[in-house]
């Protein structure tokens, strides 16, 4: 039933948003843009999903198994997170760590939480810049109050963010020694605490994960940002407008299957007239977003997936 009411809702986005649009002027917007820049962001893409997909082998305790086990079941995983709402891929990533690789659940349940944290962590950090180093220029697109709301609104997030692991942190070095409790939702509740109180003790560890994240970042941001001379989209700052798109992207895909391209496609009729971009520009930029996510993802991924039919 939920997943129909998140379908009937994409379904309804898109129909709001697309109604009366003229094609033939969307097309025409795809057709001034470049194939190359195009090949440039899905390259750059596909770079950022075997990043992240390393970083997730690097967040397993050692012995850590293959490398191209943990990227292949990540990718498997991934297709699943375009096809769902709400990260339900990640779930599959751990079940599959747990089948393939004899990984316990809250050992790859604490190395899924503590990678997609620092990777929203760090983006977050990149969009606050962005509102606080461009403050000139934002004042002509967004006024001072909404723009500052936005930044509280990040910033809180972030803060919450760090407050929970710091949390984590104490609680699971106490619970260290603790006796399991009997009841196996709390027992798995303890165990990924304790394990996620280990990684995140680890000053060499962080070190390391938040360099990595950092990079995976810079490509996801490059890639969408590529994508809007590939679109043919004339957007005044591309970088500004494609992280925005991806970051809303981002929060929408919590509810609605990115698949369906709903959350894109609303994200870009937002943002990109704040940048000078008309409505058939915008959808332009949305099926461009849209290729971007999906086509790096889809070609490794399903593979990966089949194999685990």
């Amino acid at each position: 039933m939920r997943v129909l009411i998140q379908l009937s809702l994409s379904v309804l986005i898109l129909w709001l948003l697309l109604d009366d649009v003229d094609f033939g002027e969307v097309w025409q917007t795809l057709s001034n843009g470049s194939i190359g820049w195009f090949l440039a962001a899905v390259t750059v893409k596909t770079a950022a999903l075997l990043v992240h997909e390393y970083r997730l082998w690097l967040a397993l305790p050692a012995p850590r198994p293959p490398t191209k086990k943990i990227i292949s079941l990540g990718l498997a995983a991934g297709v699943l997170n375009l096809a769902l709402p709400a990260r339900a891929g990640d779930v599959a990533a751990i079940a599959f760590m747990e089948r393939e690789c004899d990984i316990p659940a809250p050992v790859g349940t604490a190395a899924v939480g503590v990678t997609s944290f620092l990777e929203a962590a760090l983006f977050a950090f990149f969009l606050l810049a962005a509102f606080g180093l461009g403050a000139a220029q934002w004042s002509s697109l967004l006024d001072d109050q909404t723009r500052t709301t936005a930044m509280l609104w990040i910033g809180g997030s972030i803060a919450c963010g760090c407050l929970v692991l710091f949390g984590m942190a104490i609680m699971g070095q106490r619970w260290t020694q603790a006796a399991s409790p009997e009841n196996l939702g709390l027992r798995f509740i303890q165990r990924t605490v304790v394990e996620t109180s280990v990684i995140l003790r680890d000053a060499r560890y962080l070190g390391i994960q938040t360099g990595a994240a950092a990079i995976q970042v810079v490509l996801v941001v490059s890639a969408f940002s590529l994508a809007v001379p590939a679109s043919g989209a004339p957007a005044s700052d591309a970088l500004l407008a494609g992280s925005l798109v991806l970051g809303i992207s981002s929060l929408a895909a919590f509810v609605l299957p990115p698949t369906m391209a709903a959350g894109p496609t609303a994200a870009s009729a937002l943002v990109m007239p704040l940048f000078g971009v008309d409505e058939s520009g915008a959808l332009a930029y949305a099926a461009m977003y849209w290729l971007v996510a999906h086509a790096p993802a889809m070609t490794m991924g399903l593979p990966a997936l089949w194999a685990r039919r």
